[in-house]
């Protein structure tokens, strides 16, 4: 509870901080996630988070780096679209809009209200928010029990909360089948005033997967995963078999990622297509020189993964994601 306390003192400090940089420099701006939806707990100081989410422009981004470096803040790592500075001890994750999780939010500042440079989601934007963060992380690393938490809050936050037509965006956007299974999750551990399309208090394999996968991953989601079962699900692909060939996929697509991948990290590949094949050098660079221990285990997870990563791949193929 102190360290909860402690942390969250230095958040509010960090976002006054940041507030202010960004208005003095004309620059547009959002925050995300924990930054605003520690509002709607009973008790805010206890919503607890790795890090500060905030969105800008992309073509601000380097009038948000130029502003940082000004104040003294440490750039401690940056790519095309995301730069990962420090304060008060806090991480910070100032991301572009072009960097999302899924393409509703693509022209991100037009859904949001504006209130001088600031900007924010209304609330059933931000529940759709974190739902496709939620996918991401499962689809990476894991989702853990706090994001479902947030679900929780967002939903009884918002008046007279329309389930049908925020589960037709959802349909739209093929995440349903999630969105339901989540809905149904909280309805059963927070009695969570949504529907309930799946019953939980019945058990069954599909709610020993969902439960467990959710409370095993811990607080943030990665208790349980690393980025090799994230390979080896696209390495098992549709024949369910995590054999030596779903491995050596698995790898491949760690060596040799697709061309958005990279031109999500190289802006000079996205202006350039030409320019692949280098940035393609570049991320092997990196990987060996600047990231070898990280990129290490990884191919050492994704070696070593046995059967507990086919009943993931069920999960992930039960959840439609």
């Amino acid at each position: 509870m102190g360290y909860s306390l402690i942390g969250f003192d230095e958040k509010e400090k960090a976002l006054k901080l940041l507030r202010k940089l960004f208005t003095d420099n004309e620059i547009d701006y959002m925050f995300v996630k924990g930054a605003i939806i520690k509002e709607y707990y009973p008790v805010k100081e206890f919503r607890t988070s790795g890090d500060i989410d905030t969105v800008v422009r992309i073509e601000q981004l380097y009038k948000v780096k130029a502003a940082l470096v000004e104040k003294g803040l440490p750039i401690k790592s940056e790519n095309a679209q995301l730069i990962v500075t420090k304060c008060f001890g806090q991480e910070i994750e100032i991301h572009s809009n072009e960097d999302y999780d899924n393409e509703y939010f693509k022209n991100i500042f037009d859904l949001s209200v504006k209130n001088g440079f600031e900007y924010r989601l209304n609330d059933e934007a931000h529940l759709l928010y974190v739902l496709c963060h939620i996918i991401k992380h499962f689809n990476a690393f894991g989702a853990g029990i706090k994001m479902f938490a947030d679900i929780d809050v967002l939903i009884r936050k918002i008046n007279d909360f329309d389930y049908e037509k925020f589960i037709s965006i959802c349909n739209e956007l093929n995440i349903s089948t999630f969105a339901k299974s989540s809905f149904s999750l909280c309805n059963y551990w927070f009695n969570t005033p949504v529907s309930a399309e799946i019953d939980f208090s019945k058990s069954n394999e599909f709610r020993e997967l969902f439960e467990g996968e959710v409370i095993n991953s811990g607080t943030f989601g990665f208790n349980k995963r690393n980025l090799g079962d994230y390979y080896i699900n696209k390495g098992i692909g549709e024949n369910s078999k995590n054999n030596f060939a779903a491995k050596i996929r698995a790898l491949f697509k760690l060596v040799f990622p697709g061309a958005d991948t990279l031109k999500r990290s190289f802006e000079y590949c996205k202006k350039h297509p030409i320019l692949l094949p280098i940035a393609w050098i570049n991320r092997v660079f990196i990987g060996i020189f600047k990231r070898g221990g990280h990129s290490i285990n990884t191919v050492n997870s994704i070696l070593n993964t046995g059967e507990e990563t086919l009943q993931y791949k069920k999960l992930l193929d039960e959840l439609e994601i």
